[in-house]
């Protein structure tokens, strides 16, 4: 780990003064490998993700024979996760999506086991770069792995379940009135995917030299919403967060329009020819303020805003329009 990644562990475990990493490492030795490996031969050991989340710590079991070598993902989480998102994932995506299962309690943290995840997370590959540049070939290839992702396994709606907004986007109710609002009729012919509710550069892991999506973490709390409902998320792909606010790439605009075409393409192919770029991207807008402006509450802080402003920037049909005061 490097020395940011220590600090994230640190205070991790800084609120809980009967756990460390030692005392992780040594339920994972204890508890852990004898359930799921209970036929290992050769050296077992235990040792720290390289990857670590605010929100909980993770430490690679790893066994090692003639054979072969194993790892293990064992991660301690101070909140259940829902395993409904994953284990969906899972079945519509494929590997892609490591299946996690519950291990247990230790000390008052949630236990979850899953196969380790080769890759590095797109946020690691993003903070090494120059100013945030990567070849505009490499993030065209994520993307398209990002796009075929979050339009797969696409299916007609029992009911109308475009998301209406909530009692908070009165904040921009001037914008969901005017824009959105006559929209929302097309929208019901969406399909709906299981959505990722989270899909954030923290959550998918890329080949480094490809730009290939290996694996895409974190599923907990998925929905079924209509398609679109998650697309705000690839603006991590379009642009980035600066000191004074958000900033496009030079190629947001290629990389934008070969996205729309990949997912138009993927949702055609199952069967939903009819969609248009206009209606993914008016569901974009409202998935987008759905997540945006609950966090702009609960955070109330300049960066929300920031990202929210370089999100509804980022739409098409913003052109043209003022708020007013």
């Amino acid at each position: 780990m490097d020395d940011y990644q220590r600090l994230v562990v640190a205070q991790f475990f800084e609120p809980m003064p009967n756990l460390s990493q030692k005392s992780c490492h040594q339920f994972v030795l204890h508890h852990i490998a004898p359930i799921l490996l209970p036929n290992a031969t050769g050296k077992v050991d235990v040792q720290p993700s390289p990857f670590q989340g605010r929100m909980s710590y993770t430490a690679i079991l790893h066994t090692h024979s003639r054979s072969a070598d194993h790892r293990i993902a064992v991660q301690f989480r101070s909140d259940k996760q829902d395993l409904f998102g994953v284990n969906e994932a899972s079945r519509i995506r494929g590997p892609i999506v490591p299946l996690v299962t519950y291990q247990g309690m230790c000390e008052g943290l949630f236990v979850y086991a899953s196969p380790f995840a080769e890759g590095i997370p797109y946020i690691s590959v993003l903070m090494s770069s120059e100013d945030f540049q990567l070849p505009l070939q490499r993030k065209m290839v994520t993307l398209m792995d990002l796009a075929d992702l979050i339009t797969r396994g696409a299916e007609r709606p029992l009911l109308y379940s475009t998301l209406l907004y909530p009692t908070s986007l009165l904040l921009l109710r001037e914008f969901v009135i005017r824009k959105l609002l006559p929209r929302l009729r097309d929208l019901a012919a969406l399909p709906v995917t299981l959505t990722h509710q989270d899909l954030t550069p923290f959550n998918y892991l890329i080949d480094d030299s490809t730009g290939r999506v290996q694996a895409v973490l974190d599923w907990d709390g998925a929905l079924y919403l209509p398609v679109g409902s998650n697309f705000h998320f690839m603006d991590s792909l379009f642009g980035f967060m600066t000191l004074s606010g958000w900033q496009d790439t030079e190629d947001r605009q290629e990389l934008e329009t070969a996205f729309y075409d990949r997912a138009l393409t993927s949702l055609a192919a199952q069967g939903f020819g009819g969609i248009t770029k206009e209606q993914l991207e008016s569901q974009k807008a409202i998935g987008m303020l759905l997540y945006s402006v609950e966090r702009l509450l609960k955070f109330k802080d300049e960066r929300s805003e920031h990202y929210l402003d370089g999100y509804l920037g980022g739409l098409s049909l913003m052109n043209g329009f003022m708020f007013s005061h």
